[in-house]
Formats: C-alpha cells, structure tokens, sequence
C-alpha cells in the first residue's frame, strides 16, 4: 500500500510538471501579486493568465524539440509518455482563453488573447518556414516581455491608470520585465548545451556562459535598483511591501544564482527557479 501510494504521488508530482500545471499556478500567483500592489481588478484575468501559460507551454512541448532531449531529458521523455494529457490541456486552455471572454462580453480581452494565441503558436511551430523561437535572441527576450504585457494591458484595458499613478505602474512594470527575464536567462543557461547543438542563438549561446552570469549579476542589481524607486513611487502603503519584496526577491534570486554555478537537477529548475515567481504573492500574503 505504502509503495502504491509513494508511485502515485511521484506520478501527480510529475504530471504537474510535465503538463505546467505549476509554471501556469506560478504566473497565475505572480498576476494576483501585481493586482494587489497596484490595484488592478485581478478577478476576471486570472483564469486567462493561468490558461494562457498552459497553452503556451503545452503547445510548445507537443512539438518535440531535438534540444530538449539535451537539456531536459526526463521532461522530453515524460512529454512524450504523457503527449495526449498534453495535447488536452492545450485544447482546454484554448477553449477557456476564447470563451471566458465572450461569456464575459470582454472583446477587447478576446482579441488580445487571441492575437496572443497566434503569437505564441508562431514561437513554436513553424510558418512560413521558420519559427520566432529561432529568431537569434528572441527565445530569451520573447517570454518575459509577452508575460509583461499580459499582467499590464489587460487590466489596463479594463479599469484604466490615472495619469499620477503611471510613473509608478512603469516602474513596476519593469521591475516585472527585469524579474522574468532573470527567470529566463538561468533557464536558457542550463539549456546551453542543447541550443548550441540546434543553432538556437539565445543570449547564453551568443555572449556566453560567463558573461551569461554576469548578466544575471546585473540584473540583480537593476531588480535592486528598481525596488527602491519603485517603492518611491508607490502610495505610502504600498512603499515598505516594495521595498520588502525587492530585498526578498535580491536574496532569492542570489542563492539561485550562486546555486547555478555547477550543474543542478531538473528538478531544481522545476521546482527552485519556476518557484520564484510565488515570491511576490508569498510577500503580500505575508502582510495581510
């Protein structure tokens, strides 16, 4: 029985993984975090959040990637083993990312969602013969500043920003920019091997391992930086939980960093590196 149970729960455990359930809960958390910080309306985009991120990663491992093999093994055999689970959760997210919006009568959000869609299905799957995902650069630069966008225009789109509060909202903004793209560059520093064998010409295999760590180096000082101003503009109330989620995130981001030096596990990336972003909603529940 104890054996039936420790198989089962390994299965859950990687089937979260394996079909992003986590990454998707993770984007989700970091979204109501924002909405919380900045008085967005969170409630009506959260399920697109969620679904956006399990079709966007789903999609992108039903198309198995020669690289993968490479640089996350178990996870491209696991995505074959569980491919149809897969292929469902795309179909389902996609189901859920076009008719939330129309039962809601939000057509705005639904041609955001949609032009999303295209977008992302372009970074994966070949048109017109190549992929954005081969675009030297964007597979670093691509996921970050789509996230962004989508934390930022939707609820924008549906309550608007008093012109005081933009300077704070762009902050913010690229405080978000900066964060997701730490996440990215050590994600596409442990796929280092696998891009080089497939010419994928991410910011790691264009610059390097070293200055790669360099780079992330400095993205921890602008995350610090940015906390601080951030901070500065924020209402009065918001100002110490900026301040705090900046010096937690710094020292987060730093052990992960100091930890990627050498060789890690999958699981690692799975569970350390996707967790960061939990951190800003653990930070505003921490205050409530």
């Amino acid at each position: 029985m104890a054996n039936r149970l420790t198989v089962f729960l390994r299965d859950c455990r990687t089937a979260i993984h394996t079909l992003s359930l986590y990454g998707a809960a993770a984007i989700a958390s970091y979204g109501w975090a924002l909405g919380r910080l900045l008085h967005f309306p969170t409630r009506p985009y959260l399920p697109l959040w969620f679904a956006g991120a399990l079709f966007v990663y789903n999609i992108d491992r039903l198309k198995a990637d020669p690289s993968d093999k490479v640089n996350t093994p178990r996870r491209y055999r696991e995505s074959l083993r569980l491919r149809p689970a897969g292929a469902l959760a795309a179909a389902l997210a996609a189901c859920a990312l076009i008719l939330l919006p129309i039962f809601s009568r939000d057509w705005v959000s639904l041609l955001l969602t949609a032009g999303g869609g295209i977008v992302c299905l372009s970074y994966s799957v070949p048109f017109l013969g190549f992929r954005l995902k081969d675009v030297p650069l964007l597979k670093t630069f691509f996921a970050p500043t789509l996230v962004t966008a989508a934390y930022f225009v939707l609820p924008r789109q549906g309550a608007g920003t008093a012109a005081s509060a933009m300077p704070y909202h762009l902050l913010a903004a690229g405080w978000t920019w900066v964060f997701l793209l730490f996440n990215m560059i050590l994600c596409d520093l442990r796929d280092l091997e696998g891009d080089r064998r497939m010419r994928t010409r991410s910011l790691p295999v264009t610059i390097g391992a070293r200055w790669t760590l360099r780079t992330l180096g400095g993205l921890l000082g602008a995350l610090a930086i940015l906390s601080l101003f951030t901070a500065w503009r924020a209402p009065p109330e918001k100002a110490l939980l900026w301040e705090e989620l900046g010096a937690v995130s710094v020292l987060y981001l730093g052990g992960l960093l100091a930890a990627a030096r050498k060789p890690k596990p999958e699981s690692f990336y799975e569970w350390w590196v996707e967790g960061m972003l939990f951190l800003p909603a653990l930070v505003v529940l921490g205050n409530r």
